[in-house]
């Protein structure tokens, strides 16, 4: 119910709503429980979008921080209906550091629930006393929410590459397993796939410009994470360094038709993978010998093309039947390749390899207790800022500053928006298809 209260001495804020300022405000009741409940006020002019004539909205809290020096003009009761506020709204009592340094540590590898807890011990902030003990203060839900807000935002803002595509393009996936319906005993099954896309321009480190999640690592999931990449940017790669993959080659084929549009990109195997194999198959078979003529041959194959003939002659000389085979497929790749190959351009997908191992390792253990589709997406993005080197508090503290004050000191969107719905795993109810349940950015 709402009732217009003149025992009260304070004026009603305004109403944050841009284009409300001159609208009426009354008092609209209050929300939570028993000591922790905040005041709610009406504005008479209706939310852009929205067929109510009015909405209700709670103040911005005036106090930074609980146990804050009073002002001499308060009352006790001013001061204790703002501690009571403060008790309440606990998504508006961090400041934009805490809430950097919170997904920062997310970013890191830290889980959910011991950022919350680290940034409510660095804050000086706990929660009830009367609460549960540790388990209370280790809930997840405040960190999880930051991400959900504020992620998006920050990869907008840092992320290379967001409107055309780069020459050279480094890709690949992880799969990452997890124990399957049988538990610890039973065979790993797959808890979701990454795919991520690097670029590396001479000079700079590498950077990853697009990360994805995806139920499987076959053709269709590599044709779905390009195509999605193509529709955001503007031309087309010149290059794309990958594994080698006939599930890549067939991606490639899908996304860049022949004769359509732009040109297809060229498609360069892994020097380093086949080199791996050449010198697994050698040492299967004894021949590697430091002071062997294939062995020395293969170690320096791969530098120019005379390298690479005198490397052929002599594996064509010893006549392996597994290296030969293995020659039938590397030796094409590596003629082109050396062909084509300029100075200054990367061919090696070291960066890839490297940003990989890393995302496995924050992932650790916790791969199979991620659920949500698009929180999971906005974690993934955040941990690719870091492994490329741009996850620093202090800037993303300015950069949330900068997008609150230009949303006028709130988020856009409502936490948990994504929120799964029916006890279903949006991450793995899509099982066996490329495709992501789209959720629109905040």
């Amino acid at each position: 119910m709402v009732t217009s209260d003149t025992s009260v001495a304070a004026a009603p804020p305004r109403c944050p709503v841009p284009g409300h300022e001159q609208s009426k405000v009354v008092l609209g009741g209050r929300y939570g429980t028993p000591g922790r409940r905040r005041q709610l006020y009406v504005c008479n002019m209706p939310k852009p979008g929205s067929t109510a004539s009015s909405h209700r909205f709670s103040a911005p809290l005036t106090v930074p921080y609980p146990g804050a020096e009073p002002t001499g003009t308060q009352t006790e009761e001013e001061r204790a209906k703002e501690a009571e506020e403060l008790r309440t709204a606990r998504k508006y009592q961090f400041t934009a550091y805490d809430i950097a340094s919170g997904l920062v540590l997310v970013s890191r590898g830290t889980s959910y629930a011991q950022a919350g807890h680290d940034v409510r011990e660095r804050a000086a902030r706990r929660w009830d006393p009367a609460a549960a003990g540790d388990a209370a203060r280790r809930h997840g839900t405040l960190v999880s929410d930051w991400v959900e807000v504020y992620a998006e935002a920050l990869w907008r803002a840092q992320a290379p590459c967001q409107d055309a595509w780069p020459d050279t393009v480094l890709v690949g996936v992880l799969p990452l397993l997890a124990p399957g319906p049988g538990g610890r005993g039973g065979a790993p099954a797959l808890a979701f796939s990454v795919f991520v896309a690097l670029t590396h321009q001479p000079g700079a480190r590498p950077a990853i410009f697009a990360i994805r999640l995806s139920t499987g690592t076959g053709a269709v999931h590599w044709a779905s994470f390009l195509r999605e990449l193509d529709r955001e940017r503007a031309g087309a790669p010149a290059r794309i360094v990958g594994d080698g993959s006939p599930a890549l080659a067939t991606a490639v084929r899908r996304v860049w038709p022949a004769g359509e549009g732009a040109p297809r990109p060229a498609l360069w195997y892994d020097e380093h993978l086949l080199r791996e194999e050449a010198r697994r198959i050698c040492q299967d078979r004894g021949l590697d010998r430091r002071e062997g003529r294939l062995w020395q041959a293969l170690q320096r194959g791969w530098r120019a093309r005379v390298d690479w003939d005198r490397f052929a002659a002599e594996v064509r000389r010893h006549a392996v039947p597994e290296l030969d085979r293995w020659l039938a497929v590397a030796g094409p790749v590596m003629e082109r390749q050396l062909a084509e190959r300029d100075r200054g351009r990367p061919v090696s997908r070291r960066p890839v390899r490297a940003a990989l191992a890393e995302l496995e390792r924050r992932l650790g253990a916790r791969r199979a207790a991620f659920g949500n589709r698009a929180r999971t997406e906005r974690l993934l993005r955040l941990m690719a800022l870091d492994v490329s080197g741009m996850a620093r508090v202090h800037a993303w503290t300015d950069l949330i500053c900068v997008w609150l004050e230009r949303s006028g000191g709130r988020p856009t969107s409502s936490q948990r928006r994504i929120a799964d719905r029916g006890g279903r795993s949006s991450l793995r109810s899509r099982a066996g298809t490329g495709g992501a349940p789209h959720h629109p950015a905040p």
